[in-house]
């Protein structure tokens, strides 16, 4: 007998800037997470199958997904700001990385300027904190795994 499965893997990548949420109007770093499906055998993730990457709101979840080369910039500067809050670089260090990412190409969005404004209303979503899966906004639970999800009136 063969159990075979998929399972969701959630990693939070890192804080990218601080923004005032559309959702739940409070003010907080905003983090980018990535969501990976894995096809798992006996319950051991075994090939990934799919993987996104969306920003999302650390209050009440609500976030948007990112394509192309918006995760790129976003992910370097992410990770950067990660290293800070561990405390594996210092406030110098981590000054001279993000000029050093500023530099690196003359496309590059300064994650800053992003305007999460201009997308349409069809790509903002509500993401599952646990699972990553999208959840409609009148959901209490979510589908996927069952954990309560944050709504804010």
């Amino acid at each position: 007998m063969i159990i075979f499965g998929w399972r969701t893997l959630i990693k939070n990548i890192g804080a990218v800037f601080k923004r005032m949420c559309d959702h739940c109007h409070n003010e907080d770093y905003w983090i980018l997470t990535r969501s990976t499906r894995w096809f798992t055998l006996f319950f051991i993730p075994v090939i990934p199958t799919s993987s996104k990457y969306f920003l999302a709101c650390p209050v009440c979840k609500y976030g948007f997904a990112l394509k192309g080369d918006q995760i790129e910039s976003i992910k370097a500067l992410a990770e950067v700001n990660q290293l800070l809050v561990d405390g594996k670089i210092t406030q110098a260090e981590h000054q001279t990385r993000i000029n050093q990412l500023n530099g690196q190409t003359a496309n590059h969005v300064e994650a800053k300027n992003v305007d999460v404004g201009s997308l349409p209303e069809g790509e903002r979503l509500i993401y599952c904190g646990s699972c990553g899966n999208k959840t409609e906004k009148d959901l209490k639970f979510c589908g996927n795994c069952g954990t309560a999800v944050i709504t804010v009136k």
